[in-house]
């Protein structure tokens, strides 16, 4: 098999498997959609390093002093509501928005 430069559409494992030959245009289209979201982050969320890192400030975490923080992005909610046991009195509305 010739050394050759890698098809920068999706399609290089085409090479590796011919069967896929009659998914090239499938292989590409999901490439681009990629791409598309790949440079949004970029774009947006200043690379794939830090978006790949929103668990360190979403969802529940607990800083140095035992103090839990609950995030979660939802741009377009008009309200959130965090449900659970959280105590035993009475009842906490834990509506926010």
């Amino acid at each position: 098999m010739a050394s050759q430069a890698v098809p920068r559409d999706g399609t290089g494992v085409i090479e590796l498997d011919p069967w896929l030959e009659p998914f090239r245009e499938a292989l590409q289209r999901r490439f681009r959609f990629v791409e598309s979201w790949v440079k949004a982050i970029d774009e947006t969320e200043e690379g794939l390093e830090k978006y790949s890192r929103g668990y360190e400030r979403f969802g529940l975490n607990v800083d140095a002093n035992g103090n839990i923080t609950y995030r979660e992005w939802a741009p377009n909610a008009l309200e959130a509501q965090l449900v659970g046991d959280f105590s035993i009195s009475a009842h906490v509305d834990n509506t926010f928005g």
